[in-house]
């Protein structure tokens, strides 16, 4: 039988026991939100009751409960908002709130003005600008989140760019970067999402594509709308928005990503930029959570609640370890103080608990980093990591953002090699990354392996294997000489197909030079020469090729020209003009022939000589006259009269003119497509006129004669700048298909390296001048204080001392990789380049061939109308004692026959002496 002592002391327990199960529960957590943030009770029951079983939280005696879980009715005003939040407070006395916007979506911030009544309250959302909250800020705070999007675009360079917000607090997180963009001279383009649905990020699309600019940086209020239009854009690709020419920037921070969008993502090729806070993986698999994927693919917002409540499970133990060491035990450990005071009704002071004091004393890693609070509630020393890549490469982080650059090295335990917030001398190093290499399609220097190639593990060429060339091999040999790295590279073409130039007014590169200044690409690797302004922009390496300016024309072989350009030194009106001169000339001898008693018909009627002589300027002869006299030939007769001799002097005169000057010109209409061949300086390109010349425009050469100080060159500049048409072309394959369709009369003019390559292949209808107009060199560009410049220049280096990159040179430019699709040209093909050819003349051979037709078409027809009648007219003239005449006609040696008879070879004519 127990003694009275005992009875008491069993009852002094149980009366302690029924005290400390009865204030057990005065621990409690509220919430308040609306139905789009349902999700939100199964986090913070998942947080309660991974303090509840952490004993290092609460005492045995106490429990931590959840209350409020099922309010999901939104307040449509900031007074019914409050209202419902202070009733809460006052029914429920709960030790902390945690609150999300869309409880009052018109509020923007209802955890700051809540903080305003009572404490702790948290807030989950973005909260706004400047605001003067007192709320516990999960999310980074508007200022630090424009400083750290400030360091971003900066640090990219962006000068030019569409931000796509949803409206609302959004752009708030921006104000700074709209604020200074006049000074730092951006032009920005603002898209809003007026909607989550089809129809909407349809139009904003069809925006984005008209803008000029590639550079997309996405940040919404509500996570759901930014990641909804990131889906959409991946599952519509007729959208063509997520694509390699785009480079997005998810402004919203950890944005949820499971692996298998992830790998969607990678496979449209689009340059990706997004955000994570750093956090400690080891964490999650001691999180006793109901949900199913793991806590690195949970919501932004999911991911703050969670750690909300575990923030009230530090300051609960801080507080309980205080008033241990204060002496006091059981149920008093966590007296009244810990519950939130009530709203006050006449005093705008806010009100706190004593648990506020501690949560400003939390540091614990959570899911979403390094969770800490300064005395007004804002979120300090996190840290932003940076990831940004595209294809294998999406993962690759790029660099970190730390809050407090202090705290970070104290906690490390070393240098922040920054000055400032941003940190990416790690990533810069490439020690244990993937360098994003850009490049473009020109051969021999670099050629897919087939059309169209994708970006997926299947098929025969994926990664860099998609691509063949000398740059190709060119990185594979440096990989082997390079020190201080593991170059392990990936390669992709540049978007635009450009080498690189700088806009005139906004000054934005495009191109390869582009990529790597807005550290897109690592790497610029391809024929990119080495230019001043280039130089000012990026670092080259060490040269890996020389090469020179030269021109490139059709061969001369290959020009068809008229076969009848031997007309062209004289115009058609005079060739014209001369006809008429010619058929009047000739009328005119057979005018005074008929007219004049001094000429050969009225000789022959006074019988001063022969009948036949009286025709001697027939209107055939007088013809024949003039013909041959205008081609220096002899003539049977001249004029006997004074009027037709002075005709015929000035006809002769009139023909020595025209005839020197055809002779005088023809030699340059003949040679017109050979005459590029001796224009190897500025000076021979400038002394003719018939054949234009360009070059790819604000390209390397563009620039190159534009900016050059030399007279020469300055004066080709204007030349091709002010001719019309426009001489400029979009590429060099664009360049040498206006070669092969001008005919020879445009000529291209561009680096060496690759045009000769180009007119080594079939049908070697091309031909480059041997001579360089200026030398030029191809070298690999990097960042500005890349260090990868000396590590790249030291390869280079090596591989050229021990001559690997002459082999390189030897083996691409058709010496020993391919047979030469262009023979040698022998000693005579070289010749026919200057000399004039068979083709050149072929006008002339067709005016010979012409000229035989005619008189074989004559002789048969004089044949046939003539047939039976010749011998009987030749007996009858021969009969009439005429004779033959020589000279004026008249016979010699008065009139005697000499020959004759049967001895005179066979004919009755005789020879008058």
């Amino acid at each position: 039988m127990l003694s009275t002592t005992v009875k008491v002391l069993w009852s002094v327990m149980l009366m302690q026991l029924y005290v400390h199960n009865g204030e057990a529960g005065d621990v409690s957590i509220a919430a308040l939100f609306g139905a789009a943030s349902e999700d939100l009770k199964v986090v913070i029951d998942d947080g309660v009751r991974y303090i509840q079983r952490n004993t290092s939280f609460l005492s045995e005696v106490h429990t931590i409960s959840f209350t409020g879980a099922e309010q999901f009715k939104p307040s449509n005003s900031v007074y019914s908002a409050l209202e419902e939040i202070c009733s809460l407070i006052s029914g429920e006395i709960p030790s902390a709130m945690i609150l999300s916007e869309d409880k009052c979506p018109e509020c923007e911030d209802i955890a700051g003005i809540a903080s305003h009544a009572s404490n702790p309250v948290f807030s989950v959302d973005h909260g706004s600008y400047d605001s003067g909250s007192l709320a516990f800020k999960m999310h980074p705070s508007p200022e630090d989140t424009n400083s750290f999007f400030v360091d971003i675009l900066t640090y990219f360079q962006w000068r030019n760019f569409i931000i796509i917000h949803d409206g609302g607090n959004a752009l708030e997180f921006l104000q700074e970067v709209l604020s200074i963009q006049k000074e730092r001279e951006w032009n920005i383009t603002a898209i809003e999402l007026a909607s989550s649905n089809h129809q909407s990020f349809l139009d904003v699309s069809v925006r984005i594509r008209a803008e000029s600019t590639k550079n997309l940086f996405v940040f919404c209020s509500a996570e759901t709308t930014a990641k909804a239009f990131l889906v959409w854009a991946q599952q519509t690709p007729s959208a063509n928005i997520l694509t390699a020419n785009y480079h997005w920037v998810l402004g919203n921070i950890d944005m949820s990503l499971d692996r298998t969008f992830k790998t969607d993502l990678e496979r449209t090729n689009a340059y990706i930029t997004r955000f994570g806070m750093n956090y400690t993986r080891e964490i999650q698999f001691a999180l006793p959570t109901s949900i199913t994927t793991s806590t690195n693919e949970w919501p932004m917002r999911d991911r703050l609640a969670f750690d909300a409540v575990i923030s009230v499970g530090h300051a609960l133990r801080m507080y309980r370890e205080w008033e241990e060491s204060q002496g006091s035990s059981g149920t008093a450990v966590l007296p009244g103080d810990t519950q939130m005071p009530p709203c006050p009704t006449a005093s705008a002071v806010p009100t706190q608990n004593t648990l506020t004091t501690y949560l400003r004393r939390v540091a614990f890693e959570g899911i979403s980093g390094n969770v800490e609070f300064d005395d007004v509630g804002n979120r300090v020393n996190y840290t932003i990591s940076i990831y940004s890549g595209q294809f294998k490469t999406l993962d690759q982080m790029r660099g970190e953002w730390t809050q407090n650059p202090a705290y970070w090295e104290k906690k490390w335990k070393r240098k922040w090699e920054s000055d400032g917030h941003l940190n990416v001398t790690y990533h810069n190093y490439a020690a244990e990354r993937t360098v994003k290499i850009v490049t473009i399609e020109a051969e021999p220097f670099l050629k897919a392996r087939i059309a169209n190639s994708t970006f997926t593990e299947t098929g025969s060429w994926v990664g860099n294997n998609r691509y063949e060339g000398y740059i190709i091999d060119l990185l594979e040999r440096i990989k082997t000489h390079v020190k201080g790295i593991d170059f392990d590279y990936q390669i992709e073409l540049v978007s635009d197909n450009k080498f690189g130039s700088q806009h005139p007014y906004s000054h934005i590169w495009d191109g390869m030079v582009g990529d790597v200044i807005r550290k897109k690409a690592d790497v610029a690797a391809g024929p990119l020469t080495v230019t001043p302004d280039r130089a000012q922009a990026v670092d080259f390496t060490y040269p890996f090729m020389s090469s020179g300016i030269t021109v490139m024309m059709k061969h001369p072989e290959s020009v068809q020209h008229n076969p009848f350009r031997i007309m062209y030194p004289l115009g058609i009106e005079v060739w014209i003009v001369n006809l008429v001169a010619f058929f009047i000339i000739s009328a005119m001898l057979y005018f005074f022939n008929y007219f004049d008693p001094y000429e050969w018909r009225a000789a022959a009627e006074r019988q001063e000589t022969f009948e036949e002589n009286a025709d001697n300027f027939s209107m055939k002869n007088s013809m024949w006259f003039a013909t041959t006299s205008m081609f220096l030939q002899s003539f049977d007769a001249s004029p006997r009269s004074n009027a037709g001799r002075t005709l015929a002097a000035f006809w002769w005169v009139f023909v020595i003119i025209m005839v020197f000057l055809y002779l005088l010109n023809l030699t340059h209409f003949v040679t017109s497509n050979k005459r590029l061949v001796y224009a190897t300086t500025a000076e021979g390109l400038l002394d003719q006129t018939e054949v234009a010349f360009g070059s790819i425009e604000k390209g390397s050469t563009y620039y190159f004669f534009k900016k050059s100080s030399v007279p020469e060159y300055q004066r080709l500049w204007q030349h091709m700048n002010t001719r019309i048409p426009s001489p400029w072309v979009a590429n060099i394959k664009e360049g040498i298909e206006k070669v092969r369709d001008s005919n020879g009369y445009y000529a291209f003019i561009g680096e060496a390296a690759e045009m000769n390559f180009k007119a080594s292949k079939k049908p070697c209808d091309l031909l480059v001048a041997g001579t360089f107009i200026a030398r030029t060199t191809y070298a690999l560009a990097v960042q500005k204080d890349s260090p990868l410049k000396d590590q790249l220049s030291s390869a280079i280096e090596s591989l050229r001392d021990t001559g690997v990159l002459e082999d390189l040179e030897r083996e691409w430019w058709n010496l020993d990789r391919y047979p030469l699709e262009c023979r040698n040209l022998t000693t005579w093909e070289k010749q026919g380049v200057f000399s004039l050819t068979a083709v050149d003349l072929q006008g002339v051979y067709y005016i010979l061939l012409m000229g035989i037709v005619i008189a074989v078409v004559t002789f048969a027809i004089e044949s046939f109308f003539s047939c039976g009648g010749g011998n009987k007219k030749s007996s009858s003239r021969n009969g009439m004692g005429g004779g033959q005449r020589m000279g004026g006609g008249q016979p010699i040696g008065g009139g005697q026959p000499i020959g004759g008879g049967a001895g005179g070879g066979g004919g009755d004519e005789k020879m008058w002496i």
